[in-house]
């Protein structure tokens, strides 16, 4: 349950992993309360893939809860991960079968006697017309949807999808950000895909979560992410000066050089006119002031600046 009192889809509370001294996650919370496509976005080695194998249940936490659809994985693991899809890295087929014949033997495994689902799911992610060809001769774009078919062949609620893109040409990117929308409102599932691509996370994900030296950076829909203070832009052919005026006058926030005559500010209950008026009253020679608000690209540079590159 949520602290708002109703079952949430996943929930993620408190979670912490060691690995010895190495601490990989601390206090992670991720919380999906209704079907849609959520970013969990990071550098490499932040902590995605290792937060994935704890919610799939290939690895104990050392502290923390996890809970899919009310069951928790760390008590009741084969009833809570059967309500799981995932796909980590290009599953093995077997390239001498078809796509349609790989599904169907991933299906016997399972214990499914559903011979229509296989067909049915290589329509959904769009290899109807290719189900009858030998896998080896697929692209690799096109394994990577048929592991997502092969994924959704126990009707998860939850997709859990590591790095989806990864690997992809343009034409195989673009079909990816069709098929996940759809997998989340036509299917009714809940999508959480890692990336460390903030341009392929903007423009599917409802919702994205920033992880960075495995803790939680930020939480929101894009636009939430994208409001808040803005940055101040001073173009001046005098940035030594700006710097020293702004610092001596009692600016507390951020200030960064971005050229030879551009400043940065980013300072609570300032604004562009307001420093503009110090600057004039100061005989600053101001070229051009501007307010701008941080793209998503910004905001996740600058919250995982110095992000590790371990593979965790």
């Amino acid at each position: 349950m949520t602290d708002r009192g109703y079952m949430a889809i996943l929930s993620v509370e408190k979670l912490e992993k060691r690995f010895g001294r190495v601490i990989a996650l601390k206090g992670v919370d991720i919380v999906l309360e209704k079907p849609g496509v959520y970013g969990f976005l990071g550098p490499n080695g932040a902590g995605k893939t290792t937060t994935f194998k704890l919610i799939g249940g290939l690895l104990r936490p050392t502290s923390g809860r996890i809970m899919i659809e009310g069951v928790d994985v760390g008590t009741d693991t084969a009833r809570a991960v059967s309500k799981l899809g995932i796909l980590f890295d290009q599953p093995a087929y077997y390239p001498y079968l078809s796509g349609m014949e790989n599904l169907s033997v991933f299906s016997r495994w399972m214990g499914m006697g559903d011979t229509k689902r296989p067909a049915r799911l290589l329509d959904i992610v769009g290899l109807g017309g290719a189900g009858e060809k030998k896998v080896g001769g697929y692209s690799w774009g096109m394994k990577r949807r048929l592991g997502i078919a092969a994924s959704l062949l126990g009707d998860p609620a939850v997709l859990l999808l590591d790095e989806p893109t990864n690997g992809l040409d343009p034409a195989g990117i673009a079909d990816m950000r069709k098929l996940l929308p759809r997998l989340a409102w036509e299917e009714g599932r809940t999508v959480l895909l890692s990336s460390h691509r903030m341009e392929e996370v903007s423009q599917i994900c409802d919702h994205v979560t920033i992880i960075n030296r495995g803790e939680i950076a930020a939480s929101g829909t894009p636009a939430q992410l994208s409001t808040g203070t803005p940055w101040i832009e001073i173009e001046s052919s005098d940035a030594e000066r700006v710097i020293g005026l702004l610092e001596e006058s009692g600016v507390t926030g951020v200030i960064r050089r971005r050229s030879a005559e551009v400043i940065e500010v980013m300072a609570e209950g300032k604004t562009a006119s307001s420093i503009n008026a110090l600057l004039v009253e100061k005989g600053v020679e101001v070229a051009g002031i501007r307010e701008k608000r941080e793209s998503l690209e910004d905001i996740f540079f600058r919250l995982t600046a110095g992000g590790g590159d371990d593979d965790i």
